[in-house]
């Protein structure tokens, strides 16, 4: 177990903590874009050196005095090695620090937030959300660096996200995440109210995507999450990447030339009114509406929107939390096997014609 010692000053309300392997030469950038944050009380910066063989702590250590800033130098081991271990570790010291009405905010050594990028991370938590994600680009340079097939479908997948979320948006509106609204919720740019963090017990056990793990974690609690446009951080490019899928490997995958497909649009509306029909069934419990034919026609119904059977949708619906029968509902959708059948993956420039086209006036 790590420990962190306050600092004379107490909990900072907010802590911003960066996990960092051998990220000398990334680190500079990082936490200079965090000095000329704007708009936001004093908050604490958290740089986890972890299992280092290059300068990184010393180099962050160089913002002492720019930042209130902690560095904490540590070799993992076992489990804990590589990038949910650093992950976990660093957002626990966070917490610890922030205290229990604080909030804690996660990004990557390699990542460079604008100005504005605290205060528009934060704003919904002050609005009474329990935890926000911010948009992640690419910086301009390294997006030029790209190979033309990789810069080719990186935008048109970057269109066709944005336009899947404004159709999500109409059909199965969410009163705590209104469009305009993405649908990046990644540990390069995501915030949490400490409490929000303890109720989930922290960053699930996961051997992969520890970020949208937690992401999962909050939403099967029925905890609010906001993506907010406007809090934007820019990433690196860089294809040595520190994890087995990430951006670095879908990098590679779009520099294949092989053709990239996703959801196509009448996939993306379908389960959209699947997932606000099953809101309202939850919301309206066993006593509630009954819909055509009492509760037992209701729930076929349903059924007949995710393509799972009836029993499947009856257990979801017995979920103690909406956030779990959403998630359960998902699965019997994918275990049945006719969803699969039913909506192929179509050609990334096909899907966003469709969106564009058939469903974003809906």
């Amino acid at each position: 177990m790590i420990s962190l010692p306050l600092s004379p000053s107490g909990h900072p309300p907010v802590v911003v903590a960066i996990p960092a392997r051998n990220e000398a030469a990334w680190l500079p950038g990082t936490l200079a874009a965090l000095t000329a944050q704007t708009g936001v009380p004093a908050f604490g910066v958290l740089v986890l050196a972890n299992n280092c063989t290059d300068r990184t702590a010393e180099v962050a250590r160089a913002f002492q005095g720019r930042l209130n800033l902690r560095v904490v130098r540590c070799d993992l081991s076992g489990r804990e090695v590589g990038v949910v271990g650093a992950r976990r570790a660093a957002l626990d010291l966070a917490a610890g620090w922030a205290g229990p009405d604080g909030v804690v905010v996660s990004t990557d050594a390699d990542t460079c937030a604008a100005p504005d990028w605290l205060a528009h991370l934060l704003a919904p938590l002050r609005a009474g959300a329990d935890a926000a994600a911010g948009r992640i680009l690419l910086a301009t340079a390294e997006r030029r660096a790209l190979t033309p097939a990789a810069r080719r479908t990186h935008l048109y997948d970057l269109a066709y996200r944005l336009a899947a979320s404004r159709v999500e948006a109409r059909l199965d509106p969410l009163a705590h995440d209104p469009w305009p609204r993405h649908a990046q919720h990644y540990g390069a740019s995501l915030a949490l109210s400490v409490r929000a963090y303890r109720q989930v017990g922290g960053v699930p056990d996961v051997t992969s995507l520890e970020d949208v793990a937690l992401v999962q974690a909050l939403q099967r609690a029925d905890l609010t999450l906001r993506h907010t446009p406007r809090a934007r951080v820019h990433t690196s490019a860089r294809r040595c990447g520190r994890v087995s899928v990430g951006l670095s490997t879908q990098l590679d995958e779009w520099d294949s030339g092989r053709m990239w497909t996703v959801p196509g649009g009448a996939e993306v509306a379908a389960l959209a009114r699947a997932q606000a029909a099953l809101r309202r069934a939850y919301a309206a419990g066993p006593g509630g509406p009954a819909g055509a034919g009492g509760p037992a026609g209701a729930t076929r119904a349903l059924a007949e929107l995710w393509l799972a059977s009836v029993p499947a949708l009856t257990a979801a619906l017995r979920s103690p939390t909406l956030g779990l029968a959403l998630e359960r509902a998902h699965a019997a959708r994918r275990t049945a096997g006719l969803w699969a059948v039913t909506y192929r993956p179509v050609a990334v420039e096909r899907a966003l014609a469709d969106l564009r086209g058939a469903f974003e006036d809906v």
